[in-house]
């Protein structure tokens, strides 16, 4: 059986690329072959980063932050790339969609969120696939931002209504996905949480820049958009910690961690904070202390807010999520209670497998 896997494709997040690999180690237990379908440009700046790119995003009166960034961004993209090489069969050669459907049994299309009202996209309905041959996994909906049009309803009623097991991530997509087609999918969990943490550990690797200075321990920052809240450095002090910010452009070896060291870092610190969801998927799996701080002010953050609800929801860690006026101590920052993540994850994890067997077991 071949097994195409469709999902967005780039060479820059951590989160998106980390559970395509997991969705794509997932279905390879299913299938003699699966392949990731790259559709679009390549987007890999060390192919892309000629003069043509530089003369137009880096342009002679640019500062020379932003010629830092593209520089350590391209050889942080390499170590996406070796990644990839190693680990995800990607499909680049096709000239058009309908020219392949015939090549293979399934196509998956998942997880993250792929159906955005906001700039809907029909290839990831999958609509030049036969019905039979399409399976949503744990796809995400991004909210609408405002109500929707009937013409955008029909976009989605027709798209999502043609698969033949439909999957989502999160409980407001359940809601969003039976508002527009009156069909209630079923809710599994990330990619992410489908690999166990030693299959995890058979890919990771630990950065050649960590030396005595982390030995004994470190705080791990992920922050999207933002910098790291104040508390931080409160809570490393106290502590004794050092730091790890990852993101932060001044810093080389921690801007240029690659997906293997993501994730041996993230397993091994001793506090997390973040706002990125599969940094918050990470630490729930390796039970390590997180706090997500939310930024009254962050109109992006709070308007994704229901991905990381849903899955501190569903692991009983709602208590882990703060405002501005809420800080944890020391204390409160290492006391965690994963117990419901331990009961709750076999059963899910059960229930994933459920749902992508008896998809495989349909006939197309």
């Amino acid at each position: 059986m071949r097994i195409a896997q469709f999902t967005l494709n780039w060479y820059s997040n951590y989160g998106n690329f980390l559970q395509k690999y997991a969705l794509h180690r997932t279905l390879k237990l299913f299938a003699d072959e699966v392949e990731v379908l790259w559709s679009g440009d390549c987007k890999f700046l060390p192919e892309t980063g000629d003069d043509k790119l530089f003369q137009i995003v880096v342009p002679k009166r640019s500062n020379d932050r932003t010629k830092l960034y593209l520089l350590r961004e391209a050889i942080r993209q390499s170590k996406f790339k070796d990644f990839e090489n190693l680990h995800i069969k990607t499909r680049f050669d096709f000239p058009y969609l309908e020219d392949i459907v015939d090549e293979y049994d399934f196509f998956v299309v998942g997880s993250d969120n792929i159906w955005n009202p906001n700039t809907p996209s029909t290839e990831y309905f999958l609509n030049f696939v036969p019905p039979e041959k399409k399976i949503s996994y744990a796809v995400s909906v991004r909210p609408f931002t405002t109500k929707p049009t009937e013409k955008l309803k029909e976009i989605f009623r027709r798209g999502i209504s043609g698969f033949s097991h439909l999957s989502i991530r999160e409980e407001l997509t359940v809601k969003i996905v039976e508002e527009v087609t009156g069909k209630r999918p079923l809710s599994v969990l990330d990619p992410i949480f489908l690999l166990k943490p030693d299959e995890w550990r058979k890919v990771a690797q630990k950065p050649a820049w960590f030396k005595e200075k982390y030995q004994r321990g470190f705080i791990l920052t992920y922050y999207l958009r933002k910098l790291p809240p104040p508390e931080v450095k409160t809570l490393a002090d106290e502590l004794e910690l050092s730091v790890i910010n990852l993101l932060d452009i001044e810093n080389y070896n921690h801007f240029t961690v690659g997906p293997a060291e993501f994730i041996w870092l993230f397993e091994n610190a001793s506090l997390i904070f973040a706002n990125s969801f599969h940094a918050i998927a990470f630490a729930i799996l390796f039970r390590r202390p997180f706090i997500n701080r939310v930024f009254k002010d962050d109109r992006h953050e709070i308007s994704l807010s229901h991905r990381l609800l849903n899955v501190l929801k569903i692991f009983g860690l709602e208590d882990r999520r703060t405002f501005g006026e809420k800080f944890f101590s020391a204390a409160e920052a290492m006391d965690i209670d994963f117990s419901q993540r331990d009961k709750v994850l076999p059963i899910e994890r059960l229930k994933a497998f459920k749902f992508l067997t008896e998809a495989f077991l349909a006939t197309p």
